[in-house]
């Protein structure tokens, strides 16, 4: 739902060819990236009304349909274990959630949650899988007419049985639109963290069983409307729980992102705000610590213009903070090192393997002088090369203007016949990647605009 509404503005640009981007669905823009225990990448995505799996081979990506779900079906989440990769999709209308996964006999489909009354509909679900594979989905089941949330555990079998437990009852937590979950593995017992926003604030809870009950440890609350897509939780084997959502702010002109961490058996949490206004993908947890994918927007209000319409600007923001040439749809940290991206551009979902972390910094700003105007800035860590410098408008598709050579890390670069109201971004794609490294020239009047 709201990767696909995002993306119907065109998104992301166009980045250069390159032997180590690997394409892996032409023309499908939105999917979910998950690594196997030997660290083999998969991908889920919906072409078409069939959900599919993707995998590397040796050689190249095979996929295969797991199942036919019908229009307007996206994956929520995917996770992979021994057994072979597991795909948690839901409906258009969001009254549907099934689970899929592979077995001996081909893809199984089991139907998560039973039929529910009129009126009631399904939050974003979240998706985990126990020592021995099994799926683990908590999702809350939410009435629009009195704004009443059930939050639900649900554990499936190897027989694909479903056994549904209920964690909070009595309509609580009251919400504006369905509350987000996600569960997490924590030593052999299950936590479920959930986002939801009531009466002008975001509250996020990390609920744990108590004997016989479960009980809810506050991690975030916020002045705010409410979450938007997924929360997103790990746990680092020191023990820490982190915790990443966004979360709407718009009447402060904010959609920020917000990363919770705590000590499990603490009652003390730490929260903040890493980016001011980003819809987060994806969060990963390599040993340098946690580092959340986003993708940041700049739209027509921005830009003073009528209208509705985005440019985007994929962003990984760890210890440090680097942008992309197209919309993040997935990250993850291979316990061998490095990351892998999975990053949906105009050719489709394209794949991309980095030796180390991302932290190739690129800068852009811009001045208006009697010839044009002169566009700038710098590459991090490259000390030649070229910049492929695009301009951009809300609603249109990029423009390349042409390329800038880097000169000592830095690139100047004339644009003759400039526009009003005109955006620009520079693109350094990484020759042992084919990473596109980026910077979006950000309005200098709007709130905090980082220009690179």
């Amino acid at each position: 739902m709201l990767r696909s509404a995002a993306l119907a503005f065109g998104l992301a640009l166009a980045a250069a060819g390159s032997a180590s981007a690997e394409l892996v669905a032409r023309g499908v823009q939105d999917g979910m990236l998950s690594l196997g225990p030997k660290g083999t990448p998969y991908v889920a995505y919906v072409r078409s009304g069939k959900v599919v799996v993707a995998h590397r081979a040796e050689k190249r990506w095979r996929a295969e349909r797991a199942a036919v779900v019908g229009a307007g079906w996206q994956v929520r989440a995917l996770e992979t274990s021994r057994g072979g990769p597991v795909v948690l999709a839901q409906s258009r209308d969001t009254r549907r959630i099934v689970l899929l996964r592979r077995g001996l006999l081909g893809w199984q489909r089991i139907r998560v949650a039973p039929r529910l009354p009129a009126g009631t509909i399904l939050g974003w679900p979240g998706l985990a899988l126990d020592r021995g594979g099994n799926p683990i989905i908590a999702y809350v089941r939410w009435t629009p007419s009195n704004f009443a949330s059930r939050l639900v555990l649900a554990r499936v079998n190897a027989r694909g049985r479903v056994r549904a437990q209920r964690i909070t009852a009595g309509g609580f937590p009251p919400a504006y639109l369905p509350p987000a979950a996600e569960p997490l593995l924590v030593g052999s017992r299950v936590h479920v963290i959930e986002s939801f926003g009531w009466r002008g604030s975001v509250g996020t809870y990390e609920w744990y069983p108590q004997r016989k009950t479960w009980v809810g440890l506050g991690l975030d609350v916020s002045r705010g409307d409410w979450p938007l897509g997924p929360v997103l939780a790990a746990r680092a084997r020191n023990g820490l729980v982190y915790a990443a959502w966004t979360e709407s702010m718009l009447g402060f002109g904010f959609v920020p992102v917000t990363l919770a961490v705590h000590r499990v058996g603490s009652i003390e949490v730490h929260s903040e705000f890493v980016l001011d206004r980003a819809l987060t993908t994806a969060l990963a947890l390599p040993p340098s610590g946690p580092e959340i994918a986003a993708n940041e927007w700049v739209d027509d209000f921005d830009l003073g213009r009528d209208g509705d319409r985005d440019i985007w600007a994929g962003v990984v923001r760890g210890k440090d903070r680097v942008e992309l040439g197209g919309w993040i749809a997935g990250l993850a940290a291979p316990r061998a090192g490095g990351r892998d991206l999975l990053l949906a551009l105009p050719q489709g979902l394209s794949w991309f393997h980095s030796r180390g972390r991302l932290k190739t910094h690129v800068t852009i700003a811009a001045s208006g002088g009697p010839s044009g105007a002169t566009v700038t800035g710098t590459v991090d860590r490259a000390s030649s090369g070229s910049v492929r410098i695009y301009r951009e408008l809300p609603g249109a598709p990029p423009e390349l203007l042409g390329t800038a050579q880097l000169t000592g890390g830095s690139y100047t670069f004339v644009d003759h016949s400039p526009v009003d109201l005109l955006l620009y971004r520079a693109v350094f794609t990484d020759q042992g990647s084919g990473i596109p490294y980026a910077a979006l020239l950000r309005p200098a009047a709007g709130p905090d605009w980082p220009t690179g």
